[in-house]
């Protein structure tokens, strides 16, 4: 069983106001990850190790700032991989999430995460290309570790319906990333918010984004 260290469980438990249920359901999510990850490689082998600081609050982090749209909204996370950060935003309590990612592998893993953590009711997960995906009028695009900024959105705005706006886990070129989006025509209003898990790292929020 994966351990979660004190400050990782406090942070949970303080910070997110997350029941025992919900613990218990990352738990499981968390020991899935470690079973499968021999098999299919789901998360970087120098992370596997401590998959609740690297990848469940890295992900479970985005969840303040998705609050307007958690119960009713559609929230759609691009090359979700093993689930970061789409099955922990759906366990922790998002109605309604779709995770895009064309590897079988891991939507078969996405499949098996969704019915073990008991949200398989509130997501959908599309083996499809983002590129060739049916659009899905998104409330919010989330991604983390995916594509460049540009790309992202070249990708994004088909699948973002009007209103909609971009909730981002960027590492620490995203300063370069913004003046290449904006440098290929893109314009938008940004907000960005200090990660809790990368130092370099940040949660960065798109709104307004036309071209």
């Amino acid at each position: 069983m994966q351990s979660i260290s004190a400050p990782v469980k406090t942070w949970f438990e303080r910070d997110l106001n997350v029941s025992r249920e919900t613990l218990d359901r990352l738990n499981h999510y968390a020991d899935l990850v470690v079973k499968w990850q021999p098999r299919i490689n789901i998360v970087g082998a120098s992370t596997a190790e401590d998959v609740w600081a690297r990848h469940l609050q890295d992900s479970a982090q985005l969840w303040p700032y998705l609050q307007d749209v958690a119960a009713a909204g559609k929230i759609v996370d691009f090359g979700s991989g093993a689930g970061f950060p789409g099955i922990v935003l759906a366990i922790l309590g998002a109605g309604n999430v779709t995770m895009m990612e064309s590897n079988t592998k891991k939507t078969v893993f996405l499949m098996e995460a969704a019915r073990v953590c008991g949200v398989l009711g509130h997501t959908e997960i599309a083996r499809e290309r983002i590129e060739a995906a049916t659009p899905r009028e998104a409330d919010v695009i989330t991604a983390r570790a995916f594509a460049p900024l540009p790309k992202l959105l070249e990708l994004g705005q088909r699948h973002l319906k009007a209103g909609g706006h971009y909730v981002l886990l960027k590492g620490r070129a995203f300063e370069d990333e913004l003046a290449d989006a904006r440098e290929a025509g893109w314009t938008f209003d940004v907000t960005t918010h200090a990660s809790l898990v990368d130092p370099d790292g940040v949660v960065l929020i798109l709104k307004g984004v036309g071209r």
